[in-house]
């Protein structure tokens, strides 16, 4: 941590490093399949938009380096540590943490009963006795920022009590700030004025269900730096309609339903996202099996009468979408290429010119990445070909790429050759169910659901009404205008919106108490066309060092008095790559 030229404090890096043990399962570090809190932990940080790097002890030794930039100071504000040392890690040298944490002022958050180490206990100020079921409630016990309005007990609601976890700990020189029955879960530490030790006890297999235990965790984080920049999403919900496009309504005889028209689309779906300022996600197949070409070929082709006698025009469907497109209300992400399989040739097959009652009523079909006609994976080429393939006929049909996928009816392949989701990241989208980036992809819900969807960490990611298609709107349309009256406090957003956050960058601006909020530069689109809005909060010791003085928030160029309060929103005008906030003494303030 070093004293900054243009700011009377010193000011700790806004980066965070997660230490895990063995929980990483993909030895190359590409996916993260495991759904255990490190899955979690990934997923909160990314939404909360908080920059940090991973280190795996079951891969790498601790060493100084580690926790150091060029210079040779600090390169993290925090450590989050959720390494149980007793897991089958290489051996390690834990004074380093001490180096880090007491000589470079880094400070420690550890989690549950990752804390078996003496070296960490001492951190810590706490010694770790056992780990037993026990069935009381977390309690608050002592004010404080972590756990200032949070419901107390922390953990209200709660599954029946058997299945709860409780760490048993002694406090040395703690702060306890919240207990299970006699035993402390919470605790805190000033290890110097600046740099805090922070442990949160707990289930690690349930203690991130809780909402007001994930808050408390954003607030260790800012207590531990002194001030973050994070996302909030409470309020949030994003709307998604599958299949538009796909051929199954046309070829599938329990699905079969005519394609909406362009008034359809116009009267049932636009007028009211119209009226309510809302977005659509439409996951969308650009490709349509054509039996008589026996091909593959552009949807959004002719009307045609199908077998059933039913006149499907997916070409005025095409009209009310691209009116929705240009009008900003509906935004088009991947369903694939086509919906169906890429063979469709071999046995049991072909599904080519059968009789409507016989193969091709096998919804095994109309599965495009993973073959549960043949119960098989898609081979990792062809699935790449279909959504490369999907992201260029998508981009030439709407006039911008998508940035989303997701799978017809829920079908991956999920080996670590064939993973759908891993496969998706290479092929350039940011999202499907979890977090898709060039670092490493989430492999999340096949149905497109979110891990914590609906809270104040993640959006809701919610099927559509009536039934998450566009058959829905095609058997009951009013159906999906009833949305908006069983949430009316809700802004609804798109997909887009929440792919620019969670792959923006944050970094420090040398020699000032500033950062550097960066767009990706593709995945990064709505932020070019929209305002962004931050949260910054300060730790109450940090706002109590800067409250003698008056300071300047200057965000890109506009400047205004800042004052040190809790959180203040930043707001970003729209069309730039990157933005700046920096707080400065104030020219002529008071000393």
């Amino acid at each position: 941590m070093r004293a900054s030229a243009a700011l009377d404090l010193a000011v700790k890096p806004y980066r965070v490093l997660l230490v895990i043990g063995d929980q990483w399962k993909d030895p190359q570090s590409a996916l993260i399949a495991d759904g255990a809190e490190f899955q979690d932990l990934v997923t909160l940080l990314k939404s909360w938009g908080v920059p940090f790097d991973i280190a795996r002890l079951d891969r790498e030794r601790l060493s100084l380096g580690l926790f150091l930039d060029a210079a040779g100071g600090p390169r993290y504000g925090a450590v989050l540590w959720d390494a149980d040392q007793t897991g089958p890690i290489l051996p390690q040298d834990y004074k380093v943490l001490d180096q880090a944490v007491r000589r470079h002022r880094i400070s420690l958050i550890a989690l549950a009963d990752r804390i078996k180490e003496p070296v960490i206990q001492g951190l810590l100020g706490v010694r770790y006795r056992a780990f037993h079921p026990h069935s009381s409630d977390l309690k608050i016990e002592g004010a404080h920022f972590l756990t200032r309005g949070l419901p107390d007990p922390l953990d209200a609601g709660d599954l029946p009590a058997a299945f709860k976890g409780r760490v048993q700990a002694d406090v040395l020189d703690a702060e306890v700030l919240v207990r299970q029955g006699n035993w402390p879960q919470v605790t805190i530490k000033a290890v110097d004025p600046e740099t805090r030790a922070i442990w949160i006890g707990g289930d690690p297999a349930r203690m991130l269900s809780y909402q007001p235990v994930r808050t408390l965790l954003k607030r260790a984080l800012t207590e531990a730096i002194g001030y973050a920049l994070v996302k909030s999403w409470r309020d949030r919900i994003i709307l998604v309609m599958d299949d538009l496009g796909s051929a199954q309504n046309a070829w599938l005889e329990h699905w079969h339903y005519p394609a909406l028209t362009a008034d359809q689309v116009r009267r049932y779906i636009l007028d009211p996202l119209k009226a309510h300022e809302a977005v659509l996600v439409v996951n969308a197949v650009p490709g349509f099996v054509d039996d008589a070409a026996r091909g593959v070929v552009p949807a959004w082709g002719p009307p045609f009468v199908d077998g059933f006698g039913t006149r499907q025009d997916y070409r005025s469907m095409k009209e009310g979408l691209d009116e929705g497109v240009a009008a900003g209300l509906i935004e088009i992400q991947s369903h694939g290429l086509t919906h169906m399989q890429p063979d469709l040739d071999s046995p049991p097959g072909p599904w080519w010119g059968t009789p409507l009652d016989g193969e091709r009523a096998e919804v095994g079909w109309y599965r495009e990445f993973f073959d549960t006609r043949r119960n098989a994976e898609i081979p990792a080429e062809v699935q790449i070909s279909r959504l490369q393939k999907s992201i260029e006929w998508l981009t030439a049909q709407f006039g911008a790429a998508p940035l989303a996928f997701a799978a017809g009816g829920n079908a991956v392949s999920t080996s670590w050759a064939n993973n759908t989701f891993r496969l998706a990241a290479r092929a350039g989208f940011g999202w499907y169910g979890g977090y898709l980036g060039e670092d490493f992809a989430i492999q999340g819900n096949a149905n497109g659901s979110a891990p914590f969807g609906g809270t104040d960490d993640v959006p809701l990611i919610l099927p559509a009404p009536p039934d998450g298609h566009d058959r829905g709107v095609a058997l009951r349309p009013e159906g999906f205008a009833e949305v908006f009256a069983a949430y009316p406090r809700a802004r609804f957003i798109g997909l887009n919106e929440y792919i620019a956050y969670i792959h923006a960058s944050i970094r420090p601006v040398p020699g000032s108490f500033g950062l550097e909020v960066a767009g990706h530069p593709r995945l990064g689109r709505f932020l070019e066309t929209h305002t962004a809005a931050w949260d910054l909060h300060l730790a109450d010791w940090l706002a109590g060092r800067m409250a003698g003085r008056e300071r300047t928030l200057k965000a890109d160029d506009r400047s205004q008095v800042f004052r040190p309060v809790e959180w203040t929103t930043i707001e970003f005008q729209p069309g730039r790559a990157a933005h700046r906030i920096e707080i400065a003494p104030r020219r002529g303030g008071k000393p």
